[in-house]
């Protein structure tokens, strides 16, 4: 019960949440559902590979845990940020993004639980991009989840 497990958990999740979800790749093709990413996009190691052929996809990204003291959980914010592409001029791309974000905002509001053993705090916060960056489209959400950890052991001597 890790935060890595937790990343690993959300990656699966919010596949299922999204999957039918239609967009497009950046050639134009529709598709349903979103590719996952743990942290980042992978890297771009070859001349003919551009950022763009990741689209649509989704990052869970875990930066940071916290924790009071022996008896309290690990507290960890995932950010799960949305990324599409929508080439139709006569759509508005960011609602692909708010469809997504809402579709994971309800579901950890309704069922605070994920596999068992992560519990998605009902505390959350969502962003859109600022800019115009057509036909690309970004947002996210942040969820905290209190994760399971070793409780302190006493020594034993013997």
């Amino acid at each position: 019960m890790t935060a890595s497990q937790l990343q690993s958990d959300l990656i699966v999740e919010i596949a299922r949440i999204i999957c039918d979800v239609q967009t497009e790749t950046a050639a134009g093709e529709k598709v349903d559902g979103a590719t996952g990413y743990k942290q980042s996009l992978p890297q771009i190691l070859a001349d003919d590979e551009t950022p763009d052929q990741f689209f649509p996809y989704f990052i869970v990204r875990l930066e940071e845990g916290s924790t009071e003291d022996d008896d309290s959980t690990w507290l960890v914010p995932a950010s799960i940020l949305f990324g599409v592409c929508d080439t139709d001029t006569n759509t508005d791309g960011h609602l692909h993004i708010l469809e997504m974000i809402q579709r994971t905002a309800d579901r950890f509001a309704a069922e605070p639980l994920l596999n068992k053993m992560f519990r998605a705090d009902p505390k959350m916060q969502w962003a859109l991009q600022e800019e115009d960056t057509y036909p690309y489209y970004f947002g996210g959400i942040e969820i905290t989840f209190m994760v399971p950890k070793m409780g302190r052991k006493e020594p034993t001597y013997g």
